[in-house]
């Protein structure tokens, strides 16, 4: 009896050691990078993701975010689905129950004002998207009237299938100009200078014109920068279903106040992960 005693005890303590051994070797794997089941596990755990109807990007010092896939337009609950002025989008935005949506086949949220944009965001719970955010996720989309809405009138967010940058985002040349964050304080955006109004010429790594000239330039697909020295002003990016050859990826309008609004005017949404 006392020696199956010793067995059972021997056995009891040989499975313990396997299993402490077992997870240190996950922990250690974990610290090391590999693919453990463990280290899935904790990767899968503490991973976020996009919600429905945006996209995943990621800038060049690593930090992921996600952008709307569409122009965003008024849920269901909107006491207005199609606002036809800001005091129609301000009534959106004081009922709590509506919310900006990012979703395909739906004419875009405008007649909005860039704090009404930021407000709208917030109450999905996210933000409007910095100009250089705006930029890595509308970059690879076509400049033509052939892909997108830049020579018409407004039309429904993702009709024009071809309009698609390469991070699969939808109209972000043409169709309506779309709020970004920031401003541009007397003539200068986040610190540098901006050229005077005209065809770009060259841009920042941020995607922000640097230089400018009187014609067009077709490396940058004609597009156009309209910009201020005197006073602050809101920004707005791509251009809208009029622009024609002005608008593009490389296009900013930094000469606008935050409370304009029109007919030609929207807005997407950002969330940091």
């Amino acid at each position: 009896m006392r020696y199956v005693s010793r067995s059972v005890r021997f056995f009891l303590v040989t499975v313990g050691i396997i299993a402490l051994t077992s997870v240190s070797i996950d922990a250690t794997d974990l610290l090391r990078g590999s693919q453990s089941a463990l280290g899935l596990l904790a990767r899968d755990v503490t991973t976020a993701t996009c919600p429905t109807g945006m996209v995943e990007i990621e800038n060049p010092n690593r930090m992921r975010f996600c952008i709307d896939a569409y122009e965003v337009s008024p849920s269901r609950e909107c006491p207005f689905a199609v606002p036809a002025s800001s005091v129609e989008t301000a009534a959106n935005a004081n009922d709590g129950e509506c919310s900006p949506v990012p979703r395909p086949l739906q004419l875009p949220w405008v007649q909005v004002a860039r704090v009404q944009a930021e407000q709208l965001c917030a109450r999905a719970g996210k933000r409007l998207p910095t100009s250089h955010e705006w930029y890595l996720a509308a970059r690879g989309t076509p400049d033509s009237s052939a892909s997108c809405n830049v020579n018409g009138g407004l039309t429904k967010t993702g009709a024009s299938t071809e309009c698609l940058s390469g991070m699969a985002v939808y109209d972000m040349v043409g169709n309506v100009w779309e709020w970004v964050a920031g401003e541009a304080r007397v003539g200068a955006f986040e610190g540098t200078a901006l050229p005077p109004e005209g065809f770009v010429t060259a841009v920042s790594p941020e995607g922000v014109p640097t230089a400018t000239a009187s014609t067009g330039d077709a490396v940058y697909n004609n597009d156009y920068l309209w910009a201020d020295s005197v006073g602050t002003f809101a920004l707005m990016r791509g251009g809208f279903h009029g622009s024609r050859d002005d608008a593009g990826v490389y296009t900013l309008h930094a000469a606008v106040a935050p409370e304009f609004a029109s007919a030609a005017v929207g807005f997407r949404c950002a969330l940091s992960l």
